[in-house]
């Protein structure tokens, strides 16, 4: 009884795995976990056995297994010794799933061994004359992928033969094998990749046109010649392109227009007969008021990309954007939409990623006109979820639209950020923009210091400390005759700040001696209370206090001079108390530990023992930059081209948004290049046609009809005509009249049989009345029918 248990219990456990196991992998095609689970049972001989199978859903078992090794980079299965095992389903399996996971996989490896990967050509251009087309496309893309330089000629016989294929993914597969092929070879395949390039440009689908831009942008961007014949259907087609075709496409025209369409003409309003061109800079018009006159296939261009600013990807409206400011004049860059869409773009947290982008180009649009983004002043104001990218930008763009009407307002706003923000790069271009607030007027640079003075003895950061320095810098500088009051805080502050850096002090010390030019009387004693703790200064201040030492002494031989009247006057310097100063901070210096301190207080004293005084003036008493880097311009502001530097653009962004120049050889037949070339139509080709087919057949004759003006004679009911492409007729139905249309049987008449009795019978036989009658269906067979036409 007990054995019995037993093995009707190890019965039903075995029969529970093989359960699981095979729900495991009925299941791997509903979702990856379960298949997840059955992969890591597959060993490396079950994978060889996998995909050696004859059997479809195995063999792309073997490859999901392949695929996710790849994926995890696993280094104890060495996939190389599954090449031959994996490419040679390229030709057996007939699964696109199947070839898609080869290629991925040839990829990989063809490189590492260029033998194999050459076996597998053979059977990669059999899928060529696949009747799949994605499959064919799938084969032109594994064969340019191979980067074999040997088979190059191979793939480029192949791409010739495909490039009048039907099917519109595999002459799209022709593009971007024509531009691998052109990145591995380059000048050597020019003469072969030009005419197909040609044939693609004028290619009557859509998506192979979007393809063909790819190329002609990344392998061929000079050659503006191309888009002669296609300009103004391309302008038509160009929303139908993909999203990032449109933004190669959109560059392409706006260099195009720049090169072979005529100038915007300027007409000034209040002097209708002054007629001017547009300047290449964008704010050098020299009309206050005027109309623009545009060139009909530029205005073409213009309604297109102005009809595009709604696209959902923001590299579109960049591009938009950046073909106005550079074909338009301020007023139409003004009064299109693209301002808002930019501005809109920047508070929108589905773009976050692309902010830093947007932001650059809103940066070198404000600089050379700020009127263009001052309505919209408040998109750039920061929130709590901006990076340090993302607010460096904003707080630039703040800084180009401070004016007196909101210098106020952006003030306040500027300094809750310095207050609150606890980054320092985000606190010092805060400061930055703060400083350029304070140049608007002298009242307020007088308030913007005392805030910043106030900050310094609350704050205890070092790195802050050092940037309040530098802004005062910036604001004395400015105004230097109205700063006597903060010199004497920062003095204060000087004395009493133990907290403040080497950095921060050498600030302090360089302005005094910048102030000693302004008002010389307190610059001495300040040097007096500095030279006691020399020694204990940090090595910034150190050097600083020399440099205040010889400047304060430069200053007193040009006062003396010119206190005496002559210009020739010999300086006494045994009796002078500042020289005495001077020299006690040099000889302190000559003992210093850093070589730097040693050897200019070693000059500056043999500068002034030797009374070289005008070269000592020239050294110290030159104006000085500014101390920091603000985004100030003044007004009007003349953009010049390539003049971006002082932006802090990123080198990438200063090379796009650079402006080129327009040709000035045009003439007045330019127009003529653009007349519409012959269109190449592959759907001639096609064996067969679908609903989508007969659908776009029936919106050519709606344009048809509509261009012709005969809405009156057609009718406004779709036609069910649909000729194929070698000129045959087909009447198409609707479900309803198909179904309207089955035949239905008729009934047919009852027939009435009179059987009656034969006298010679015998009498034992039992019958009934004399006459019966029996009714018979339509649905008897036939030999039944037979039978009761032969008993009447």
């Amino acid at each position: 009884m007990v054995d019995s248990i037993t093995r009707i219990t190890s019965a039903l456990e075995s029969a529970r795995e093989l359960t699981l196991e095979a729900a495991a992998v009925a299941s791997s095609r509903f979702g990856e976990t379960s298949y997840h689970r059955y992969s890591q049972n597959i060993t490396p001989e079950g994978l060889r056995s996998l995909l050696n199978s004859r059997n479809d859903r195995e063999v792309r078992d073997g490859m999901k297994k392949v695929a996710s090794l790849l994926a995890s980079d696993d280094s104890t299965v060495n996939l190389e010794t599954y090449f031959a095992d994996v490419v040679k389903n390229v030709g057996l399996s007939t699964d696109i799933k199947v070839k898609r996971l080869v290629s991925i996989y040839l990829l990989r490896y063809a490189a590492k061994q260029p033998n194999l990967a050459l076996l597998a050509v053979n059977s990669i251009q059999k899928s060529l004359a696949d009747s799949d087309s994605q499959s064919r496309a799938l084969a032109l893309k594994m064969l340019s992928d191979i980067k074999i330089p040997s088979l190059y000629p191979i793939v480029l016989h192949s791409v010739k033969k495909a490039i009048t294929d039907s099917a519109p993914e595999v002459r799209c597969a022709v593009c971007f094998a024509l531009l691998k092929i052109y990145r591995e070879q380059r000048e050597h395949v020019v003469e072969d990749v030009t005419p197909l390039l040609k044939d693609l440009l004028a290619d009557s689908d859509v998506t192979v046109i979007s393809s063909a831009v790819v190329l002609l942008k990344e392998a061929f961007p000079d050659s503006l010649e191309f888009l002669h014949g296609h300009f103004r259907r391309y302008c038509e087609i160009l929303p139908q392109l993909t999203q990032y075709s449109q933004v190669y496409l959109i560059d392409l025209l706006t260099l195009y227009c720049k090169t072979f369409v005529q100038k915007p003409v300027l007409k000034d309003l209040s002097n209708p007969s002054q007629i001017s061109a547009l300047p290449d800079a964008f704010n050098a018009v020299p009309f206050a008021t005027y109309d623009v006159v545009f060139d009909s296939d530029l205005e073409l261009f213009l309604q297109t990309i102005d009809n595009m600013l709604h696209s959902p990807n923001p590299a579109v409206v960049v591009s938009i954007s950046k073909a106005l400011f550079e074909l338009t004049p301020p007023v139409t860059f003004k009064n299109s939409r693209a301002t808002g869409v930019l501005a809109r773009l920047v508070s929108s947290p589905s773009f976050y990623s692309d902010h830093g982008i947007i932001l650059q180009c809103i940066l070198m649009y404000c600089a050379v006109d700020p009127t263009t983004f001052s309505p919209l002043l408040k998109k750039f104001f920061l929130f709590p979820s901006d990076d340090a990218c993302a607010a460096i930008y904003k707080l630039k763009i703040i800084a180009t639209l401070i004016d007196n009407n909101n210098v106020k307002q952006i003030a306040q706003e500027l300094k809750f950020y310095i207050s609150t923000d606890q980054r320092p790069e985000i606190v010092q271009e805060a400061l930055n923009s703060l400083a350029v607030c304070g140049t608007v007027s002298q009242r307020l640079s007088m308030h913007i210091s005392k805030w910043l003075l106030s900050q310094i003895a609350k704050s205890n950061a070092s790195t802050s400390l050092e940037s309040y320095v530098g802004v005062i810098r910036f604001l004395i500088q400015e105004y230097p005759s109205k700063h006597l009051g903060t010199m004497v805080h920062l003095f204060e502050t000087l004395r009493s700040g133990s907290f403040l850096s080497g950095s921060a002090k050498a600030g302090i010390v360089w302005l005094f001696g910048e102030f000693a030019t302004i008002n010389f009387a307190i610059c001495p004693d300040v040097l007096r209370i500095l030279l006691p703790g020399f020694s204990s200064e940090p090595k910034e201040t150190r050097i600083q206090i020399v440099l205040l030492a010889a400047k304060i002494l430069s200053c007193d031989v040009e006062y003396s001079k010119a206190k005496d009247g002559a210009s020739d006057a010999v300086y006494d310097l045994e009796n002078s108390r500042i020289h005495k100063l001077a020299q006690t901070a040099f000889y302190l210096a000559k003992f210093d530990e850093d070589f730097d301190i040693r050897d200019c207080a070693r000059m500056f004293s043999s500068l002034f023992e030797k009374q070289k005084f005008e070269v000592a003036s020239l050294l110290l008493q030159a104006p000085k930059p500014p101390s920091i880097r603000c985004m100030t311009f003044d007004a009007p502001v003349t953009f010049e081209i390539g003049s971006m530097a002082r932006l802090g653009l990123d080198h990438d962004m200063e090379d796009y948004l650079n402006p080129s120049s327009w040709n000035s050889d045009q003439t007045d037949k330019s127009s003529e290049l653009r007349k519409p070339a012959d269109l190449k139509d592959y759907s001639k080709f096609q064996k067969s046609f679908s609903s989508a087919s007969f659908s776009n057949a029936g919106d050519y004759r709606e344009s048809a009809q509509s261009r012709s003006g005969d809405s009156e004679k057609m009718p406004n009911t779709p036609s069910r005509v649909f000729t194929s492409s070698v000129g045959k007729k087909y009447q198409l139905q609707t479900l309803d009249d198909f179904f309207s249309e089955v035949p239905t049987r008729a009934s047919k008449p009852v027939r009435r049989v009179v059987i009656e009795e034969d006298e010679t019978s015998s009498e034992g036989e039992t019958s009934d009345a004399s006459t019966s009658e029996e009714e018979y269906s339509d649905d008897e067979t036939s030999e039944e029918d037979s039978e009761d036409e032969n008993l009447e």
